[in-house]
């Protein structure tokens, strides 16, 4: 994996400001760019490939090959809106991919829920500074997981990643922006009436998303 020149030092970047600059100085060969990419999203990949599966070695064998494939297509990637968006694009479909054929191969018996998009409601993935109890993160995280899996994954990459309708809809495959944003309504609508008795809970919810 990437790894910075040894008289420079990696920049705290957050994934916001990873933006078109940066992008540019990784397609002009800097190493650093590239390290710099690398730091802000690999945790944040994994992190989103363990909402898919518990095989971490599966993961990681997925965010490789997206960095892989970046490297060496980089001369014919246009310069991209949104980083985030181009990394978990490719990430989904790789990871997707190697379940498939992990799935085909293997002896071993698989969960059900393998390949299945399931919520992890993780503080310190999310970067979510909140006053959330264990019990209310419990709460919210199987509140979260009785929701249809494609409702799942739209209130997970909206409010947890940041990323827009648009993008969504390109992730997953909808074919038109709307049906990212009416899949997130009705999957706040299902979670405020699992929730409709804990109202402390929502009050936090609706806090934070806003």
């Amino acid at each position: 994996m990437p790894s910075n020149h040894k008289n420079e030092k990696i920049k705290p970047y957050t994934d916001e400001e990873v933006d078109a600059s940066v992008w540019k100085e990784f397609q002009q060969g800097s190493e650093l760019a590239l390290a710099t990419i690398f730091k802000v999203y690999a945790n944040k990949l994994f992190n989103y490939g363990r909402q898919f599966t518990p095989h971490e070695d599966v993961i990681n064998d997925a965010i490789q090959d997206v960095f892989y494939q970046l490297i060496k297509s980089k001369n014919r990637i246009s310069a991209a809106n949104s980083v985030r968006y181009y990394l978990f694009s490719c990430f989904r479909r790789r990871l997707l991919r190697l379940l498939k054929q992990r799935r085909k191969l293997a002896c071993e018996e698989l969960s059900d829920k393998e390949g299945k998009f399931w919520v992890s409601i993780d503080p310190d993935y999310h970067s979510i500074q909140t006053v959330f109890t264990i019990d209310q993160k419990k709460l919210l995280e199987e509140a979260c997981n009785e929701l249809p899996e494609r409702q799942r994954e739209v209130l997970s990459l909206y409010f947890f990643e940041g990323l827009s309708y648009k993008e969504i809809a390109k992730i997953m495959g909808f074919s038109q922006v709307k049906s990212a944003r009416k899949i997130l309504y009705r999957a706040l609508d299902n979670l405020y009436t699992r929730l409709s008795k804990h109202k402390d809970l929502i009050k936090i919810i609706l806090a934070f998303w806003g």
